[in-house]
């Protein structure tokens, strides 16, 4: 396991005095994101912009790092600023990997296209803010939630395209939508501000 780094967690020892970093990186800001991993053991990382200090400045709230190189491993970096009339910027979703795509939400509302060996922006849509809802895809449906209760689907068949959507389905109490999407079996399940969970389907 580990892409590659001989690591067996089957064998890991709890005893905290066993265990020592191997990896440390400062990302500038909170990571409440969930950390994700591609094929060769890379990272991507998204953090939030609130504090405006100068690590933030220099390292973006997009990041690929390399932690094999612990020295230096901020492969690229993208800053997500907030939008205009916005305190925070940044990303409080976990992004989703597909190919050579990685697709992420912003604080602010961006739905971006994000090329994850080059890190440049492919193609961007808007969402409304606050977007906090982690995109899902599922074979080549992007499943994407919103803060005014609207569920988004995008054929991403053709990632670095623009996305053309799919269809849309708006929750009746308009609530937002903060959690990530699960789907299974033809069903989206969500849950929403209005404290109500949602299965939605095609019949």
């Amino acid at each position: 396991g580990g892409a590659g780094w001989g690591v067996d967690l089957r064998n890991l020892r709890t005893d905290p005095a066993s265990v020592k970093p191997v990896f440390r990186y400062w990302a500038g800001d909170d990571t409440d994101a969930s950390i994700v991993v591609d094929e060769e053991g890379m990272l991507y990382v998204a953090s939030e912009l609130q504090r405006f200090n100068a690590r933030s400045r220099a390292v973006g709230q997009l990041q690929k790092l390399d932690p094999r190189r612990p020295a230096n491993p901020r492969v690229w970096g993208i800053q997500i600023p907030p939008a205009r009339g916005e305190k925070l910027g940044g990303i409080w979703a976990t992004p989703a990997l597909f190919g050579h795509m990685l697709f992420v939400v912003t604080n602010s509302g961006r739905l971006l296209g994000v090329d994850r060996d080059r890190g440049v922006i492919r193609w961007e849509l808007p969402l409304p803010p606050h977007a906090w809802s982690s995109p899902v895809v599922v074979d080549s449906t992007l499943i994407v939630a919103d803060c005014e209760g609207t569920i988004h689907a995008y054929d991403v068949r053709r990632p670095t395209e623009r996305p053309p959507v799919l269809w849309e389905f708006h929750l009746p109490s308009g609530a937002c939508i903060e959690s990530t999407p699960a789907v299974w079996k033809g069903r989206i399940y969500v849950g929403a501000r209005d404290g109500y969970f949602y299965a939605i389907g095609d019949r």
